[in-house]
């Protein structure tokens, strides 16, 4: 197995911490569950945390696919070709991966930078101005989830940018051999 680099290394722990929110989903929305049809006591705040926590686990779950790629591909072309095109193919793949994840990032920073305020924080008022779900547990949930798909973008592309050098790397390596 050959030795992971920092970013590779950062995308699998991340991708497997982050693993456990999916469990702690699961727990509290049996927790509303069981309040609710037992008790006669639904709570106001499990549909909006379990719906952050779900959504941070996917976001963040693409830096753990992109590095282990593990994300679905169509092979049936690239497996009837010849060694040499399969590299080619890999390139313009890795070249079109780094495009857009590169759009992907400056699109989620575009919907992050005004949901988080950052010119206007007012403390004053209930969270400091960040944008809220308007539900009745009313916290900055699309403020927080739209900063994660920025973070995510920017990791998976980060993460892109590293498999490109490194096809890159393989094909001029192939092609001097």
């Amino acid at each position: 197995m050959p030795r992971l680099n920092l970013i590779d290394r950062m995308s699998l722990w991340i991708g497997e911490k982050l693993s456990y929110v999916f469990l702690i989903s699961v727990i509290i929305t049996s927790y509303e569950v069981v309040m609710r049809y037992a008790f006669n006591a639904p709570t106001t705040w499990v549909h909006d945390g379990a719906t952050a926590l779900s959504a941070t686990g996917f976001l963040m779950a693409g830096c753990y696919c992109q590095q282990a790629r593990r994300h679905i591909a169509i092979t049936v072309i690239y497996d009837a070709v010849p060694r040499g095109v399969r590299n080619v193919l890999g390139l313009i793949n890795a070249l079109l991966i780094v495009v857009f994840l590169g759009l992907l990032t400056w699109a989620a920073m575009k919907v992050a930078m005004p949901a988080v305020a950052w010119q206007a924080w007012d403390c004053r008022i209930q969270f400091c101005g960040l944008e809220t779900s308007a539900h009745a547990w009313d916290v900055p949930i699309p403020a927080y989830l739209k900063s994660v798909l920025f973070l995510a973008a920017v990791a998976m592309l980060v993460q892109s940018l590293v498999q490109l050098w490194q096809t890159v790397d393989a094909f001029f390596r192939q092609a001097t051999s």
